[in-house]
Order: structure tokens, then sequence, then C-alpha cells
């Protein structure tokens, strides 16, 4: 990915994914945790780091994109009755935002920290819409 504007190109297209597809719940946090990412990539001047940086919200916004208009069209009834695809694949599990992390995966510690700030804030926001 090649410069700044690039990197706010990506950036909007993830907000604009989240505003198109993600449920309201999840919207906000998702919203204040790719805001806080990419501004502290901001400085980040490793093309390598960056590179993979990128790489990973590119990434994240195509599962975002799928999901969404998956569950757009299963809604919308085009999908009815359909439990898995051609190649045999559960379409139901195409439909659920996120993926799988193995146990086995091997995570940095600021990473461990994130991820533990992560589920901090997501039990926090179910907390908050189970209780209206």
């Amino acid at each position: 990915m090649g410069g700044r504007a690039a990197a706010l190109s990506l950036y909007r297209s993830i907000l604009r994914a989240h505003a198109d597809y993600l449920p309201r719940e999840m919207r906000g946090l998702g919203d204040a945790y790719v805001k806080s990412e990419f501004r502290l990539h901001r400085s980040v001047k490793d093309s390598r780091q960056l590179q993979q940086f990128y790489g990973g919200w590119t990434e994240y916004l195509e599962g975002i994109r799928q999901t969404g208009r998956a569950r757009s069209a299963a809604s919308a009834g085009t999908l009815d009755g359909v439990r898995s695809d051609a190649n045999g694949k559960d379409m139901e599990e195409g439909m659920k935002f996120g993926k799988h992390m193995p146990d086995n995966e091997a995570l940095t510690e600021e990473q461990e920290q994130r991820l533990g700030q992560l589920r901090r804030e997501a039990a926090k926001a179910d907390s908050i819409e189970t209780n209206k």
C-alpha cells in the first residue's frame, strides 16, 4: 500500500463497511478499535511492518464485506434453505463476523494486551446491549 492517501482510503472503507454491515452493537466497538489501531500506526516507518498492517486490515475489510453481503442476501431471501455452497462449505459459517483464532496462535505481549482489552470492551458492549 503506497502512502497516506491509500491508508486513508482503506481506513474510510473499513468505517463505511462497518456502517453498512455491522450490527449497531458491534459498530461502535469496531470503529473505536480501527481508529485506535490506525492512530497507533500513523508514525510507523518500517515498510515491512506497514505492509503487514495494511495487508491485515485489507483482509479484514474483505471479510466484513463478504459476511455482510451474505447476511444481506440471506435476509432478502435469496439464500433461503441453502445450507452449503458448491464446495460443501457451511453457508452459516460465512455469515458470522470474525473468524476463529487457533488456541496455539503465537501472540506477542502487546497483542495479548490488545486482545484482552478487546475482550473487555466486547463484554462491556454485550452487557450494555443485554440490559436494554
